[in-house]
């Protein structure tokens, strides 16, 4: 399920983000770094999609054209967390 980054409220994945949309639950931008499902710490321009400028604000709204609404960040985590126990046992004798 797709959701807010700061508040964890589901967004229904039919649901039309635009530049200036605001989650109903927090108040706070949707169209965000931390929103979108590209953004990847580390990556070039922390965007897994090879954005040409950097967007230094991550947390607020900005005007990036490959945007789209990620996973819930619980969801995320959660991954994360069975993907790193995945990597551990196999090295595991």
């Amino acid at each position: 399920m797709k959701g807010c980054h700061h508040c964890y409220q589901p967004i229904d994945g039919h649901y039309t983000i635009g530049y200036a949309t605001l989650c109903p639950n927090c108040g706070k931008s949707l169209h965000s770094c931390f929103n979108c499902r590209f953004y990847s710490p580390g990556s070039y321009h922390d965007c897994a999609e090879g954005v040409e400028e950097a967007i230094i604000d991550k947390v607020s709204a900005n005007y990036c054209e490959h945007f789209m609404l990620g996973e819930n960040p619980s969801e995320r985590k959660k991954k994360k967390a069975d993907a790193k126990a995945k990597a551990e046992a196999f090295f595991t004798i």
